[in-house]
């Protein structure tokens, strides 16, 4: 076992010597968005009659016999913190290739993203997805589907020894690569440890897009014998160096034949004989401890589920952030237009401390103890503390908020439930924030399926960013009103037939975005309510071997201007499946997405944000995808050729302005697993 993990590693690390310093990273399959969970598949084969067996092969037999056991991945159970609030949930691992080739966190079928056209650099959602969160919030998210915290940290139960090797390549290059190792294991039945280690970057399309990403974990789950105490701890470590290159500088390159090379593009900020280009320097690290502790009589249902009738829990964590842009020259492209700072180069910082203390109290009643309980009541109250230490240049801020946390859930029968929480801020700054939101499933039959109905109310504070920014090449002053989101939802699901629909309405009051005004670049708030429609549609439909998935949003708003998102989004998947000898299952087909006009946005390096410029608008024809992914014991494999229909509907693509998106490429990819 450990000699097959080494020689795996050595691979590994042989082919990616060329990658030990900044700019050639390759990294992790970024579990926080895509569930994407990349696990074996084993056999074993049916053993030969007495007769069949030589005298060598049965003293082999003999000598192993103490190692006999086949470990599969049955053995290994997992849980996420968000299913241990209420109880203790376990789930198996998933041992298909399902969405194995979805790699990219930017490319997630169903939450798009307008991005600088690599992994590894600044993205916004394509489609309105806003932030359900109320109280203090930085307001740079620019890189938040690369950071991985404690709600991605997944908890082992591991009867054997569980080790994930993960690894992504494109062939003959360098643009976007991957690989983490995981390792997790059982101290004693109820204690389990585990670790996580890794990489992704890439150089890049066009010259100057270079990352390097790191992010590594650490984590502890200790439940008493009993069941009635549960530690979960954890840390995680994230560091990401992403490169500037201000875009390049041909406007017209899928439209005015080059015979250059993109890598040889010239760009606006990045030079390859200069040192000291522009980047990005982030870290983001948390220390994270939650404690449960049950009271009263609980249920133990195959002795893995635990449903407790009282619960306490506390929960303590502490995190860092440093955002650092720095640029070792002065910008001759005019694209950084103000040096407030610094006259002949940029340093900008800024640094972000936050403790955490949580204290919740839960209570269940179930229907079996009170008769007029169909099935069960559980009411959850908390309170927490939110510390914050803000330093940006010469400001710097220290304070504390108090939130109110309530949640409760009533069952009416088995076939109906009714979900209420709510979250207020009392006491702080930023005292007045609250979100309140109602959900309700109803399971009409097997047959018919589910439907869901939902609804919220936010008023959230603007984010530190709109309102105080002290950097080089930006600067202002301002206070903003709140803004205030109302929301009603209503979702149909019919596993049976593999639907899935849902309509929401937003209603958005005092919308905050950045736009230009006098040729550079401010925060600005919509005075009008901005109403938007969002229309989700999913159907799969199975023809013995073939399988056709669809995914289509249409949204609508009265403000598309301000609010810039494409009206129409769609993703296709037709693939068919094939078993090979029975041991070997593949699945080999083409991915479609598509995207509408829209009016686009441009990006501001210095900040990292994407700001409302002009009327420049972008669409696209469908962009294909080839790929084919299979199994075998173990080990899961996948190739995919990305854009393969380059040329039939147009010689590129936007997302976003002055920034083309990626053009050809093979790759493949490769997880290993190993339970013993």
């Amino acid at each position: 076992m450990l000699r097959r993990i080494i020689i795996v590693l050595f691979f590994i690390t042989y082919h990616l010597t060329a990658y030990s310093q900044f700019g050639r990273g390759f990294g992790t399959n970024n579990g926080n968005n895509n569930n994407r969970d990349n696990f074996g598949f084993d056999t074993v084969s049916t053993p030969r009659s007495n007769k069949d067996i030589s005298v060598d092969s049965l003293r082999k037999q003999l000598d192993a016999k103490k190692d006999s056991v086949v470990y599969t991945a049955k053995f290994i159970k997992y849980s996420k913190l968000e299913f241990l609030q209420d109880s203790t949930i376990l789930f198996p691992l998933d041992t298909t290739t399902t969405n194995f080739q979805h790699f990219n966190p930017l490319n997630d079928p169903h939450s798009p993203t307008m991005n600088l056209g690599v992994m590894g650099m600044a993205y916004r959602p394509m489609l309105f997805e806003p932030r359900q969160s109320i109280g203090f919030d930085l307001g740079r998210h620019f890189f938040d589907r690369y950071i991985e915290g404690p709600m991605d940290v997944k908890y082992y139960q591991a009867r054997a020894r569980y080790t994930e090797l993960y690894y992504i390549s494109p062939f003959g290059g360098k643009q976007e690569e991957k690989f983490h190792a995981l390792h997790s294991q059982n101290i004693k039945p109820n204690w389990n440890v585990g670790a996580k280690y890794a990489k992704q970057g890439s150089q890049g399309y066009y010259a100057g897009q270079i990352s390097d990403i790191l992010n590594a974990s650490i984590w502890n789950w200790y439940e008493s014998k009993n069941k009635r105490y549960t530690l979960l701890a954890s840390a995680t470590f994230n560091t990401i160096k992403s490169n500037e290159n201000g875009s390049i500088l041909n406007d017209s390159i899928f439209t005015v034949p080059t015979y250059v090379q993109p890598i040889y593009e010239q760009t606006r900020l990045y030079d390859s004989r200069q040192r000291n280009n522009a980047r990005h320097d982030v870290r983001n690290n948390t220390i994270f401890i939650r404690q449960f502790f049950n009271i009263g009589k609980q249920s133990v249902v195959n002795n893995e589920e635990v449903l407790p009738t009282q619960r306490v829990s506390y929960t303590f964590s502490y995190n860092t952030q440093k955002y650092y842009f720095r640029y070792g020259r002065p910008d001759e492209s005019g694209l950084l237009k103000n040096y407030y700072i610094y006259q002949d180069s940029t340093s900008d910082s800024t640094r972000l401390n936050h403790l955490r203390n949580e204290f919740n109290y839960s209570f269940y009643l179930r229907g079996k103890r009170l008769s007029f309980l169909k099935n069960e009541l559980k009411i959850n109250a908390g309170l927490v503390q939110d510390y914050y230490n803000y330093r940006e240049y010469t400001y710097s801020r220290n304070f504390q908020n108090l939130t109110l946390k309530g949640n409760l859930t009533y069952g009416l029968n088995q076939r109906a439930n009714l979900n209420l929480k709510l979250e207020q801020v009392f006491q702080g700054p930023y005292a007045g924030d609250f979100l309140y939101q109602a959900n309700s499933e109803i399971k009409l039959s097997n047959n018919v399926g589910s439907v869901f109905l939902g609804a919220y109310s936010q008023n959230q504070s603007p984010a530190l960013i709109y309102e105080i920014e002290t950097s080089n090449h930006h600067r202002w002053n301002l206070n903003f009103d709140r803004t205030k989101t109302q929301n009603l939802s209503f979702a149909y699901v019919n596993p049976k037939f593999h639907l899935k629909a849902k309509a929401e309405y937003f209603l958005i009051g005092n919308y905050m975005y950045f736009t230009e005004i006098n040729n550079d670049i401010y925060p600005a708030q919509f005075g009008s309510n901005i109403n938007l429609l969002k229309l989700t549609f999913g159907k799969d439909f199975h023809f013995g071997k073939f399988t056709f998935e669809n995914y289509l949003v249409y949204q609508k708003t009265d403000f598309e201007s301000v609010l810039r998102t494409p009206e129409f989004y769609s993703f296709h998947s037709l693939y068919m499946h094939q078993d090979v000898f029975k041991v070997l299952k593949m699945e080999f087909g083409f991915d479609a997405k598509y995207f509408s006009q829209y009016t686009a946005n441009a990006y501001a390096p210095a900040i990292g944000q994407f700001y409302n410029k002009d009327n420049t608008q972008f669409g696209t024809g469908p962009i294909v995808d080839a790929w084919m992914r299979t199994n075998w014991k173990r080990a899961n494999l996948f190739l995919r050729y990305d854009y393969l229909n380059k040329g039939l509907f147009s010689k590129g693509y936007y997302t976003i302005d002055r920034y083309p998106m990626p053009y050809s490429l093979l790759r493949f990819g490769l997880s290993w697993n190993f339970y013993d």
